[in-house]
Protein backbone atom coordinates (compact mmCIF):
# COMPACT_ATOMS: atom_id res chain seq x y z
CA UNK A 1 0.00 0.00 0.00
CA UNK A 2 2.88 2.36 0.68
CA UNK A 3 3.88 1.95 -2.95
CA UNK A 4 0.37 3.06 -3.92
CA UNK A 5 0.60 6.00 -1.55
CA UNK A 6 3.88 7.06 -3.09
CA UNK A 7 2.40 6.75 -6.56
CA UNK A 8 -0.57 8.82 -5.50
CA UNK A 9 1.53 11.61 -4.10
CA UNK A 10 3.77 11.66 -7.15
CA UNK A 11 0.82 11.96 -9.50
CA UNK A 12 -1.06 14.34 -7.27
CA UNK A 13 1.73 16.85 -7.17
CA UNK A 14 1.34 17.51 -10.88
CA UNK A 15 -1.47 19.90 -10.14
CA UNK A 16 -2.02 20.47 -6.46
CA UNK A 17 -4.44 23.27 -5.67
CA UNK A 18 -6.69 24.44 -2.90
CA UNK A 19 -9.88 23.86 -4.69
CA UNK A 20 -11.86 23.41 -1.50
CA UNK A 21 -10.49 26.54 -0.05
CA UNK A 22 -9.98 24.37 2.86
CA UNK A 23 -7.55 22.98 5.25
CA UNK A 24 -8.63 20.30 7.65
CA UNK A 25 -10.46 20.93 5.08
CA UNK A 26 -11.32 24.49 6.03
CA UNK A 27 -12.80 23.16 9.16
CA UNK A 28 -14.11 25.94 11.27
CA UNK A 29 -15.20 29.51 11.04
CA UNK A 30 -14.59 30.20 14.73
CA UNK A 31 -11.16 31.13 16.00
CA UNK A 32 -9.37 29.15 18.63
CA UNK A 33 -7.08 32.10 19.14
CA UNK A 34 -4.84 32.03 22.16
CA UNK A 35 -3.06 35.34 21.76
CA UNK A 36 -2.57 38.42 19.66
CA UNK A 37 -0.08 39.15 16.86
CA UNK A 38 3.46 40.12 17.67
CA UNK A 39 4.68 43.66 17.26
CA UNK A 40 5.90 45.04 13.95
CA UNK A 41 9.24 43.84 12.68
CA UNK A 42 11.69 45.65 10.41
CA UNK A 43 11.85 44.46 6.82
CA UNK A 44 14.48 42.14 5.42
CA UNK A 45 16.07 41.24 8.74
CA UNK A 46 16.17 37.52 7.96
CA UNK A 47 19.32 36.19 6.31
CA UNK A 48 18.56 32.68 5.07
CA UNK A 49 21.81 31.89 3.30
CA UNK A 50 23.43 29.98 6.16
CA UNK A 51 21.11 28.79 8.94
CA UNK A 52 22.81 29.29 12.29
CA UNK A 53 22.51 27.71 15.72
CA UNK A 54 19.33 28.89 17.46
CA UNK A 55 19.78 31.64 20.05
CA UNK A 56 18.64 31.41 23.65
CA UNK A 57 15.23 32.39 24.99
CA UNK A 58 13.40 33.75 21.97
CA UNK A 59 9.74 34.12 21.18
CA UNK A 60 8.24 33.42 17.76
CA UNK A 61 4.69 34.01 16.57
CA UNK A 62 2.72 31.34 14.72
CA UNK A 63 -0.50 32.13 12.84
CA UNK A 64 -2.98 29.33 12.18
CA UNK A 65 -4.99 30.38 9.13
CA UNK A 66 -7.84 27.92 9.78
CA UNK A 67 -8.41 27.96 13.52
CA UNK A 68 -11.28 26.32 15.32
CA UNK A 69 -12.19 23.62 17.82
CA UNK A 70 -11.48 20.85 15.30
CA UNK A 71 -7.88 22.00 14.76
CA UNK A 72 -6.65 24.43 17.38
CA UNK A 73 -6.24 21.97 20.28
CA UNK A 74 -4.03 19.73 18.15
CA UNK A 75 -1.77 22.53 16.99
CA UNK A 76 -1.49 23.69 20.58
CA UNK A 77 -0.49 20.16 21.56
CA UNK A 78 2.22 20.14 18.88
CA UNK A 79 3.45 23.50 20.20
CA UNK A 80 3.48 22.08 23.75
CA UNK A 81 5.55 19.10 22.60
CA UNK A 82 7.96 21.35 20.73
CA UNK A 83 8.49 23.68 23.68
CA UNK A 84 9.14 20.71 25.96
CA UNK A 85 12.03 19.73 23.70
CA UNK A 86 13.10 23.32 23.01
CA UNK A 87 12.67 25.28 26.26
CA UNK A 88 14.62 28.22 24.82
CA UNK A 89 11.91 28.90 22.19
CA UNK A 90 8.43 30.13 23.07
CA UNK A 91 5.78 29.81 20.36
CA UNK A 92 2.92 32.29 20.52
CA UNK A 93 -0.14 30.78 18.83
CA UNK A 94 -2.63 33.04 17.02
CA UNK A 95 -5.77 31.43 15.64
CA UNK A 96 -7.56 33.06 12.70
CA UNK A 97 -10.90 31.92 11.21
CA UNK A 98 -10.50 30.65 7.66
CA UNK A 99 -13.16 33.05 6.41
CA UNK A 100 -11.08 36.11 7.32
CA UNK A 101 -7.54 34.73 7.12
CA UNK A 102 -6.48 36.16 3.76
CA UNK A 103 -7.78 39.61 4.69
CA UNK A 104 -5.88 39.53 7.99
CA UNK A 105 -2.69 38.45 6.24
CA UNK A 106 -3.04 41.22 3.66
CA UNK A 107 -3.50 43.82 6.40
CA UNK A 108 -0.46 42.49 8.26
CA UNK A 109 1.62 42.63 5.09
CA UNK A 110 0.53 46.18 4.34
CA UNK A 111 1.37 47.31 7.88
CA UNK A 112 4.66 45.39 8.03
CA UNK A 113 3.35 43.37 10.98
CA UNK A 114 3.63 39.76 9.83
CA UNK A 115 4.23 36.73 12.06
CA UNK A 116 7.36 34.59 12.08
CA UNK A 117 5.66 31.46 10.74
CA UNK A 118 2.15 30.89 9.48
CA UNK A 119 -0.15 28.52 7.69
CA UNK A 120 0.09 29.48 4.01
CA UNK A 121 -2.43 28.01 1.62
CA UNK A 122 -0.75 27.25 -1.68
CA UNK A 123 -3.29 29.43 -3.42
CA UNK A 124 -1.55 32.36 -1.69
CA UNK A 125 2.05 31.44 -2.54
CA UNK A 126 2.35 33.36 -5.80
CA UNK A 127 0.71 36.46 -4.32
CA UNK A 128 2.90 36.53 -1.21
CA UNK A 129 6.05 35.71 -3.17
CA UNK A 130 5.30 38.50 -5.66
CA UNK A 131 5.02 40.91 -2.73
CA UNK A 132 8.39 39.71 -1.45
CA UNK A 133 7.15 38.91 2.05
CA UNK A 134 8.02 35.22 2.33
CA UNK A 135 11.44 33.80 3.08
CA UNK A 136 12.88 31.44 0.48
CA UNK A 137 13.24 28.17 2.38
CA UNK A 138 15.73 26.48 0.06
CA UNK A 139 18.84 26.99 2.24
CA UNK A 140 17.06 25.52 5.26
CA UNK A 141 15.32 22.70 3.44
CA UNK A 142 18.46 21.64 1.57
CA UNK A 143 20.32 21.08 4.88
CA UNK A 144 17.46 19.26 6.61
CA UNK A 145 18.14 15.57 7.26
CA UNK A 146 14.49 14.65 6.56
CA UNK A 147 14.19 16.51 3.26
CA UNK A 148 14.16 13.32 1.18
CA UNK A 149 11.25 11.97 3.21
CA UNK A 150 8.98 14.85 2.20
CA UNK A 151 7.43 13.93 -1.12
CA UNK A 152 9.72 15.46 -3.72
CA UNK A 153 6.97 15.99 -6.25
CA UNK A 154 5.12 18.28 -3.82
CA UNK A 155 8.23 20.34 -3.30
CA UNK A 156 8.83 20.49 -7.06
CA UNK A 157 5.23 21.54 -7.67
CA UNK A 158 5.42 24.41 -5.17
CA UNK A 159 8.42 25.73 -7.03
CA UNK A 160 6.35 25.94 -10.23
CA UNK A 161 3.97 28.41 -8.58
CA UNK A 162 6.49 31.26 -8.65
CA UNK A 163 8.62 32.68 -11.47
CA UNK A 164 11.91 32.37 -9.55
CA UNK A 165 11.23 28.64 -8.82
CA UNK A 166 12.19 29.03 -5.17
CA UNK A 167 10.56 27.23 -2.26
CA UNK A 168 8.31 29.53 -0.23
CA UNK A 169 5.98 26.99 1.36
CA UNK A 170 6.34 23.37 2.48
CA UNK A 171 3.19 21.26 2.85
CA UNK A 172 2.34 19.21 5.88
CA UNK A 173 -0.89 17.57 4.79
CA UNK A 174 -2.67 16.41 1.66
CA UNK A 175 -6.36 16.01 0.87
CA UNK A 176 -8.81 15.64 -2.02
CA UNK A 177 -12.54 16.02 -2.55
CA UNK A 178 -15.00 13.21 -1.97
CA UNK A 179 -18.74 12.75 -1.75
CA UNK A 180 -19.51 11.97 1.87
CA UNK A 181 -22.82 10.10 1.93
CA UNK A 182 -25.21 8.52 4.39
CA UNK A 183 -24.60 4.86 3.66
CA UNK A 184 -27.42 3.85 6.03
CA UNK A 185 -29.98 5.97 4.17
CA UNK A 186 -28.87 4.71 0.77
CA UNK A 187 -29.10 1.11 1.95
CA UNK A 188 -32.58 1.65 3.42
CA UNK A 189 -33.77 3.22 0.15
CA UNK A 190 -32.34 0.40 -1.97
CA UNK A 191 -30.09 2.80 -3.89
CA UNK A 192 -26.48 2.60 -5.02
CA UNK A 193 -23.74 4.76 -3.46
CA UNK A 194 -22.93 7.85 -5.58
CA UNK A 195 -19.98 6.22 -7.34
CA UNK A 196 -21.31 7.18 -10.80
CA UNK A 197 -22.83 10.47 -11.89
CA UNK A 198 -26.11 8.73 -12.77
CA UNK A 199 -26.34 7.27 -9.27
CA UNK A 200 -25.37 10.61 -7.75
CA UNK A 201 -28.22 12.52 -9.40
CA UNK A 202 -30.64 9.63 -8.75
CA UNK A 203 -29.70 9.45 -5.06
CA UNK A 204 -30.07 13.20 -4.63
CA UNK A 205 -33.60 13.04 -6.02
CA UNK A 206 -34.79 9.86 -4.31
CA UNK A 207 -33.45 10.75 -0.88
CA UNK A 208 -35.21 14.12 -0.78
CA UNK A 209 -38.31 14.48 1.38
CA UNK A 210 -38.80 18.18 1.98
CA UNK A 211 -41.82 17.52 4.25
CA UNK A 212 -39.40 15.89 6.70
CA UNK A 213 -36.71 18.52 6.10
CA UNK A 214 -34.54 15.86 4.49
CA UNK A 215 -32.70 16.64 1.27
CA UNK A 216 -30.55 14.61 -1.08
CA UNK A 217 -27.71 17.11 -1.23
CA UNK A 218 -26.35 20.38 0.13
CA UNK A 219 -24.65 22.90 -2.17
CA UNK A 220 -21.91 25.23 -1.00
CA UNK A 221 -23.17 28.60 -2.19
CA UNK A 222 -21.14 30.90 0.05
CA UNK A 223 -17.41 31.30 0.70
CA UNK A 224 -15.41 28.56 -1.03
CA UNK A 225 -18.17 27.69 -3.49
CA UNK A 226 -16.05 28.07 -6.64
CA UNK A 227 -13.35 25.74 -5.40
CA UNK A 228 -15.82 22.91 -4.96
CA UNK A 229 -17.75 23.76 -8.09
CA UNK A 230 -14.55 23.61 -10.15
CA UNK A 231 -13.71 20.16 -8.82
CA UNK A 232 -17.17 18.75 -9.44
CA UNK A 233 -17.63 20.41 -12.83
CA UNK A 234 -14.41 19.05 -14.32
CA UNK A 235 -14.90 15.66 -12.69
CA UNK A 236 -18.24 15.42 -14.50
CA UNK A 237 -17.13 16.82 -17.85
CA UNK A 238 -13.84 14.97 -18.19
CA UNK A 239 -12.16 18.10 -19.57
CA UNK A 240 -8.51 17.54 -18.69
CA UNK A 241 -6.99 21.02 -18.85
CA UNK A 242 -7.97 24.39 -17.43
CA UNK A 243 -6.47 26.24 -20.43
CA UNK A 244 -6.09 24.87 -23.93
CA UNK A 245 -2.98 25.26 -26.10
CA UNK A 246 -4.15 28.69 -27.26
CA UNK A 247 -4.52 30.04 -23.74
CA UNK A 248 -8.31 29.83 -23.76
CA UNK A 249 -10.02 28.76 -20.55
CA UNK A 250 -12.13 25.61 -20.70
CA UNK A 251 -14.52 26.43 -17.87
CA UNK A 252 -17.25 27.28 -20.39
CA UNK A 253 -16.87 23.99 -22.26
CA UNK A 254 -20.32 22.60 -23.21
CA UNK A 255 -19.93 19.64 -20.84
CA UNK A 256 -19.09 21.97 -17.95
CA UNK A 257 -22.16 24.03 -18.81
CA UNK A 258 -24.24 20.85 -18.88
CA UNK A 259 -23.12 19.99 -15.38
CA UNK A 260 -23.66 23.48 -14.01
CA UNK A 261 -27.26 23.53 -15.21
CA UNK A 262 -27.95 20.15 -13.60
CA UNK A 263 -26.17 21.19 -10.43
CA UNK A 264 -27.94 24.52 -9.97
CA UNK A 265 -31.18 22.86 -11.00
CA UNK A 266 -31.06 20.88 -7.73
CA UNK A 267 -31.15 24.03 -5.62
CA UNK A 268 -34.33 24.39 -3.52
CA UNK A 269 -35.72 21.26 -5.22
CA UNK A 270 -33.40 18.67 -3.73
CA UNK A 271 -31.34 20.96 -1.46
CA UNK A 272 -32.16 23.40 1.36
CA UNK A 273 -32.96 27.02 0.45
CA UNK A 274 -30.26 28.17 2.88
CA UNK A 275 -27.56 26.62 0.67
CA UNK A 276 -27.14 29.87 -1.25
CA UNK A 277 -25.14 31.39 1.62
CA UNK A 278 -23.58 28.20 3.01
CA UNK A 279 -19.85 28.26 3.67
CA UNK A 280 -17.96 25.27 5.05
CA UNK A 281 -19.37 25.30 8.56
CA UNK A 282 -23.02 25.53 7.48
CA UNK A 283 -22.63 23.02 4.65
CA UNK A 284 -21.08 20.35 6.87
CA UNK A 285 -23.64 21.00 9.60
CA UNK A 286 -26.42 20.35 7.07
CA UNK A 287 -24.95 16.90 6.45
CA UNK A 288 -24.00 16.14 10.04
CA UNK A 289 -27.41 17.03 11.48
CA UNK A 290 -29.23 14.68 9.11
CA UNK A 291 -30.68 17.33 6.82
CA UNK A 292 -28.75 16.21 3.71
CA UNK A 293 -27.78 12.76 2.46
CA UNK A 294 -24.71 13.75 0.44
CA UNK A 295 -22.14 16.53 0.68
CA UNK A 296 -19.01 17.30 -1.30
CA UNK A 297 -15.95 18.06 0.76
CA UNK A 298 -12.45 16.77 1.31
CA UNK A 299 -10.80 14.31 3.70
CA UNK A 300 -10.59 16.97 6.39
CA UNK A 301 -14.23 16.81 7.52
CA UNK A 302 -14.03 13.10 8.38
CA UNK A 303 -13.77 13.60 12.13
CA UNK A 304 -16.73 15.99 12.12
CA UNK A 305 -18.85 13.25 10.59
CA UNK A 306 -17.63 10.59 13.01
CA UNK A 307 -18.49 12.78 15.99
CA UNK A 308 -21.91 13.83 14.68
CA UNK A 309 -23.15 10.78 12.75
CA UNK A 310 -21.09 7.90 14.08
CA UNK A 311 -18.95 5.31 12.38
CA UNK A 312 -20.73 2.87 10.08
CA UNK A 313 -23.49 5.29 9.08
CA UNK A 314 -21.59 7.23 6.46
CA UNK A 315 -18.89 6.60 3.86
CA UNK A 316 -16.93 8.42 1.17
CA UNK A 317 -16.34 8.03 -2.52
CA UNK A 318 -13.99 9.99 -4.73
CA UNK A 319 -15.97 12.05 -7.25
CA UNK A 320 -17.09 9.68 -10.07
CA UNK A 321 -15.40 9.08 -13.40
CA UNK A 322 -16.52 11.27 -16.27
CA UNK A 323 -18.23 9.98 -19.41
CA UNK A 324 -14.79 9.96 -21.03
CA UNK A 325 -13.67 7.25 -18.62
CA UNK A 326 -11.24 9.60 -16.90
CA UNK A 327 -11.28 10.54 -13.24
CA UNK A 328 -10.47 14.25 -12.97
CA UNK A 329 -9.21 15.26 -9.54
CA UNK A 330 -7.75 18.36 -7.91
CA UNK A 331 -5.94 17.30 -4.73
CA UNK A 332 -4.52 19.87 -2.35
CA UNK A 333 -1.48 20.19 -0.12
CA UNK A 334 -1.45 23.01 2.41
CA UNK A 335 1.49 23.91 4.60
CA UNK A 336 3.54 26.64 6.19
CA UNK A 337 5.82 29.52 5.33
CA UNK A 338 8.25 31.80 7.15
CA UNK A 339 7.81 35.53 6.72
CA UNK A 340 10.87 37.52 5.70
CA UNK A 341 10.39 39.98 8.56
CA UNK A 342 11.09 37.32 11.16
CA UNK A 343 13.82 38.36 13.61
CA UNK A 344 14.42 34.72 14.46
CA UNK A 345 14.42 32.66 11.25
CA UNK A 346 16.69 29.93 12.63
CA UNK A 347 14.51 29.34 15.68
CA UNK A 348 11.43 29.52 13.46
CA UNK A 349 12.91 26.84 11.21
CA UNK A 350 13.42 24.61 14.25
CA UNK A 351 9.69 24.83 14.91
CA UNK A 352 8.97 24.38 11.20
CA UNK A 353 10.94 21.12 11.16
CA UNK A 354 9.05 19.88 14.20
CA UNK A 355 5.68 20.48 12.55
CA UNK A 356 6.87 18.57 9.47
CA UNK A 357 8.38 15.68 11.43
CA UNK A 358 6.98 12.19 11.11
CA UNK A 359 5.67 12.22 14.68
CA UNK A 360 3.86 15.54 14.26
CA UNK A 361 2.46 14.67 10.84
CA UNK A 362 1.11 11.32 11.99
CA UNK A 363 -0.55 12.97 15.00
CA UNK A 364 -1.88 16.00 13.13
CA UNK A 365 -3.28 14.16 10.12
CA UNK A 366 -5.00 11.52 12.23
CA UNK A 367 -6.72 14.23 14.25
CA UNK A 368 -7.94 16.14 11.18
CA UNK A 369 -8.58 13.11 8.96
CA UNK A 370 -6.11 13.95 6.18
CA UNK A 371 -3.03 12.39 4.63
CA UNK A 372 0.54 12.98 5.82
CA UNK A 373 3.24 13.59 3.23
CA UNK A 374 6.22 12.44 5.30
CA UNK A 375 7.27 8.92 4.19
CA UNK A 376 7.53 7.59 7.74
CA UNK A 377 4.13 9.02 8.75
CA UNK A 378 2.57 7.23 5.78
CA UNK A 379 3.38 3.98 7.59
CA UNK A 380 1.16 4.89 10.55
CA UNK A 381 -1.74 2.69 11.63
CA UNK A 382 -4.09 5.60 11.01
CA UNK A 383 -3.25 5.68 7.31
CA UNK A 384 -3.58 1.90 6.98
CA UNK A 385 -7.08 1.80 8.49
CA UNK A 386 -8.64 4.89 6.83
CA UNK A 387 -11.05 3.94 4.03
CA UNK A 388 -11.24 7.40 2.47
CA UNK A 389 -7.46 7.73 2.30
CA UNK A 390 -7.06 4.22 0.91
CA UNK A 391 -9.63 5.03 -1.79
CA UNK A 392 -7.79 8.23 -2.60
CA UNK A 393 -4.57 6.28 -3.00
CA UNK A 394 -6.20 3.83 -5.39
CA UNK A 395 -7.68 6.59 -7.52
CA UNK A 396 -4.43 8.49 -7.74
CA UNK A 397 -2.58 5.33 -8.74
CA UNK A 398 -5.10 4.66 -11.54
CA UNK A 399 -3.78 5.26 -15.06
CA UNK A 400 -7.11 6.85 -15.97
CA UNK A 401 -6.80 9.57 -13.33
CA UNK A 402 -5.94 13.08 -14.48
CA UNK A 403 -4.92 15.90 -12.12
CA UNK A 404 -6.50 19.18 -13.19
CA UNK A 405 -3.99 21.99 -13.69
CA UNK A 406 -5.88 24.69 -11.80
CA UNK A 407 -3.93 27.97 -12.25
CA UNK A 408 -3.49 28.94 -8.62
CA UNK A 409 -0.16 30.49 -9.62
CA UNK A 410 -2.04 33.44 -11.11
CA UNK A 411 -1.70 36.37 -8.68
CA UNK A 412 -5.32 37.37 -9.34
CA UNK A 413 -6.74 33.85 -9.01
CA UNK A 414 -8.01 34.07 -5.43
CA UNK A 415 -9.37 37.59 -5.83
CA UNK A 416 -11.30 36.60 -8.96
CA UNK A 417 -12.89 33.75 -7.04
CA UNK A 418 -13.81 35.80 -4.00
CA UNK A 419 -14.77 39.12 -5.58
CA UNK A 420 -16.37 38.04 -8.83
CA UNK A 421 -17.18 34.36 -9.13
CA UNK A 422 -18.62 33.66 -5.68
CA UNK A 423 -21.21 36.47 -5.82
CA UNK A 424 -22.02 35.63 -9.44
CA UNK A 425 -22.56 31.98 -8.58
CA UNK A 426 -25.14 33.09 -6.05
CA UNK A 427 -26.82 35.04 -8.83
CA UNK A 428 -26.97 31.85 -10.91
CA UNK A 429 -28.49 29.98 -7.97
CA UNK A 430 -31.09 32.70 -7.46
CA UNK A 431 -31.90 32.83 -11.18
CA UNK A 432 -30.72 36.40 -11.81
CA UNK A 433 -27.79 35.30 -14.02
CA UNK A 434 -27.68 32.57 -16.65
CA UNK A 435 -25.26 29.68 -16.41
CA UNK A 436 -23.88 30.66 -19.82
CA UNK A 437 -23.13 34.23 -18.77
CA UNK A 438 -21.51 33.02 -15.56
CA UNK A 439 -19.14 30.58 -17.25
CA UNK A 440 -18.30 32.98 -20.06
CA UNK A 441 -17.41 35.67 -17.53
CA UNK A 442 -15.36 33.17 -15.56
CA UNK A 443 -13.41 32.15 -18.66
CA UNK A 444 -12.81 35.76 -19.68
CA UNK A 445 -11.51 36.76 -16.24
CA UNK A 446 -9.07 33.84 -16.08
CA UNK A 447 -7.83 34.37 -19.63
CA UNK A 448 -7.09 38.01 -18.85
CA UNK A 449 -5.27 37.07 -15.65
CA UNK A 450 -3.20 34.48 -17.48
CA UNK A 451 -2.27 36.87 -20.28
CA UNK A 452 -1.12 39.46 -17.74
CA UNK A 453 0.88 36.87 -15.82
CA UNK A 454 2.52 35.46 -18.96
CA UNK A 455 3.47 38.98 -20.00
CA UNK A 456 4.93 39.81 -16.58
CA UNK A 457 7.23 36.77 -16.40
CA UNK A 458 8.62 37.48 -19.88
CA UNK A 459 9.91 40.89 -18.87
Amino acid sequence: MLKKMTSMLTLGAIGFSVLTGCGSGDTAANSGTASTPASSKPADTAKPADPAKPADNVKITFWDENAGPDRTPYLQEIIKRFQAKNPNITVEYVGIPSTSAKQKYDVAIASNDTPDIAGVNNIWISDFAAKGVLLALDPYFDKWSDKDKITKSLIDYNRTLVPDKKLYQIPGTMYMDVFWYRSDWIKEAGLNPPTTWDDYFKDVEKLTDASKNRFGYTIRGGVGSINQLTTAMYAYSGVERYFNDKGKATVNDPKNLEFLKKYVGMYKKYTPTSDITNAYKEMVATFDTGTAAIVQHNFGSYNNHVQSIGEGKFAATILPKSSTGKTIVAPSANGYGIFKNSKHPEETWEFFKFILSSESQAYWNEKIGQMPIHADALQSDYVKKSQHIQDGAKVMADKDTVVLDVPIYLPDYSSILAQTLEPNFQKVMSGSMTAEAFLDGWASAMEKAKAEYDKSIKK
